[in-house]
């Protein structure tokens, strides 16, 4: 089978839902373990599916690698381990004197300790970025806008144009750059000032033509809802505000898998969707034909959610 038609049989929602999944692992690990399989998931994926999966990942590996060596070095840099036990490096202690409040230390003793935690916190950046990049290449976020809840659409536009705001800008630095390079102009530090302005003027003139085509499509028009609608809305939306703040305080205090946050969790995720049906009758937009979840998608969110469960427990460390 065609890895990309693999890759196009799944669901756009289904690669962003598990995108988000390795997300919501990454930041509940404590371990090596679970972050190496998430991370090694993702580059697999990309490999597998992607034909020109070098160029496509490039940008999301390089500044995953990039975080992850900046997490490392501030915390060489800013040390603040007390413990004199298992000291992997001796490093000379700097001591600062800024003129007010308390010195500032750097370097110094490093305990394997400290190493360890750096590297989790590390790769868990490095997880995170990847797992959003991944569903970004096999799964474009302008692909999930024609599934986005009418009432949500708006906002689901804006996080669309953010989340694609990284891959445009290295687009638009490539293509003036190649400009430049036609000119006969050099390519070297020298020539970073020469860019700002055409990378800038280039991302404007983009923005320009979507806004110009939204409004061309309609966007933004509504509909009038009678007064016994838009009061329900205003019920509905309050107590989903409020549930969602209680079940918040209830897990912090009393878990995630206790009998009364799960509960809270419940009544407020059905008062959100009665929200959103109720505020989708407001919106006017026509659609193109949707594609539907299938077995395939299934299977995959399901094994995705068990996994989110079995490190959640604790019995994937």
């Amino acid at each position: 089978m065609n890895p990309k038609l693999f890759s196009n049989s799944l669901h756009p929602v289904t690669w962003w839902t598990l995108a988000l999944i390795a997300v919501a692992i990454a930041v509940i690990s404590h371990s090596f373990a679970p972050l190496l399989i998430i991370g090694g998931a993702s580059l697999a994926s990309v490999v597998l599916l992607e034909r020109y999966w070098a160029k496509s990942i490039k940008l999301y590996a390089t500044l995953a690698a990039l975080v992850f060596v900046t997490r490392l070095v501030f915390r060489v840099l800013f040390n603040f381990t007390s413990d004199n036990q298992d000291i992997a490096l001796q490093l000379p202690l700097l001591e600062i004197d800024l003129g007010f409040g308390q010195p500032v230390h750097l370097l110094g003793p490093l305990t394997y300790s400290a190493i360890n935690g750096a590297v989790v916190d590390g790769l868990r950046l490095a997880v995170i970025i990847l797992a959003i990049g991944v569903a970004s290449v096999l799964a474009k976020p302008s692909q999930l806008l024609k599934y986005t809840p009418a009432a949500v659409y708006e906002i689901a536009t804006a996080v669309t144009i953010a989340i694609n705001l990284v891959p445009q800008l290295s687009t638009s630095i490539q293509r003036v750059k190649r400009a430049a390079a036609l000119r006969g102009r050099s390519d070297g530090l020298g020539m970073m000032r020469s860019l700002i302005i055409p990378v800038l003027e280039d991302a404007i003139e983009n923005s320009m033509h979507l806004a110009a085509s939204m409004a061309t499509r309609g966007f933004g028009r509504t509909g009038q809802n009678s007064i016994a609608t838009s009061r329900w809305l205003r019920a509905f939306s309050l107590a989903t505000v409020s549930f969602t703040i209680i079940a918040a305080y209830l897990i912090l205090t009393l878990g995630l898998f206790n009998g009364a946050s799960i509960a809270a969790l419940i009544l407020s995720l059905v008062s959100s969707v009665v929200a959103l049906r109720i505020s989708a009758g407001q919106k006017i937009r026509t659609t193109l034909s949707r594609k539907k979840l299938g077995a395939l998608d299934a299977v995959f969110l399901i094994c995705g959610v068990a996994i989110f469960y079995s490190v959640s427990r604790g019995w994937i460390a």
